[in-house]
């Protein structure tokens, strides 16, 4: 599965609970993992006519990467958001929590994810790879803060 790299992937954050006007940036981390000291945001946008098969795929393959990652302590929490806009310029956002200011660039998260991308056997959807289905588009890191 040498086509999935967190180095590829898109970061963001916690940038929309400014404009909720919490009080603090403490109450913006209710409700988040416990340790998250950053999130980084993976946007992809599908081929015509396979957002349905990009999500797919994104389950079926990053998740289950993800979670052995979430289980071996490199990542504090891993999501799945689609857009709702049918001509938006990404179809799909995969949000990873990070241990570590670092992110992927961790080396330790690193080494371990390379050890999990490497074992994990591709799941294809309609025979088609990440290749066919989409691309990325974009990558954004934003970190937690405290004060």
């Amino acid at each position: 599965m040498g086509s999935i790299s967190r180095r590829s992937t898109l970061q963001l954050g916690l940038a929309g609970f400014a404009a909720m006007n919490l009080p603090s940036a403490a109450s913006a981390a209710v409700g988040m993992a416990p340790g998250t000291k950053v999130f980084e945001h993976t946007f992809l946008k599908a081929a015509p006519g396979l957002r349905p098969q990009l999500g797919q795929y994104i389950v079926a393959n990053w998740f289950a990467m993800d979670q052995k990652g979430l289980d071996q302590g490199i990542f504090t929490s891993f999501w799945l958001l689609e857009e709702t806009e049918a001509n938006a310029a990404w179809d799909y956002v995969m949000v990873v929590g990070y241990p570590t200011e670092l992110g992927y660039d961790d080396p330790r998260t690193t080494q371990v994810f390379e050890a999990i991308r490497k074992a994990h056997v591709e799941v294809k959807i309609d025979g088609n790879s990440l290749r066919e289905l989409g691309r990325f588009v974009g990558n954004h890191r934003l970190k937690v803060t405290t004060g």
